[in-house]
């Protein structure tokens, strides 16, 4: 059963049938492709959406302390986060993202 770190989480693939199955036990996600690259793919945009969405809403270090992770995993992972998504710039009264 193959198992990958994306921004320091565990993920775990195995095949189901025709299909393969992406969990990320300790954040609660899941997805599934047809092949093992496309559940790879899958996965990483869940994650990403997920740490985008916590980002926004200011809870990523929380839910990362509830799903157990240490105050450095925390740190290392919130980190990585900020960096792929940064908050949004204001210019002219409107959002938009640099």
């Amino acid at each position: 059963m193959p198992t990958t770190n994306m921004m320091p989480v565990e993920v775990t693939f195995k095949p189901s049938g025709k299909a393969w199955i992406g969990v990320c036990r300790s954040l609660d996600i899941a997805t599934q492709g047809e092949t093992f690259e496309r559940a790879q793919a899958n996965m990483a945009e869940a994650l990403a959406l997920f740490f985008e969405s916590c980002l926004k809403r200011g809870t990523l270090e929380e839910v990362l302390r509830q799903a157990g992770y240490s105050k450095t995993h925390v740190r290392s992972i919130a980190r990585e986060a900020k960096a792929l998504f940064p908050p949004p710039h204001v210019a002219a009264g409107r959002s938009c993202h640099a």
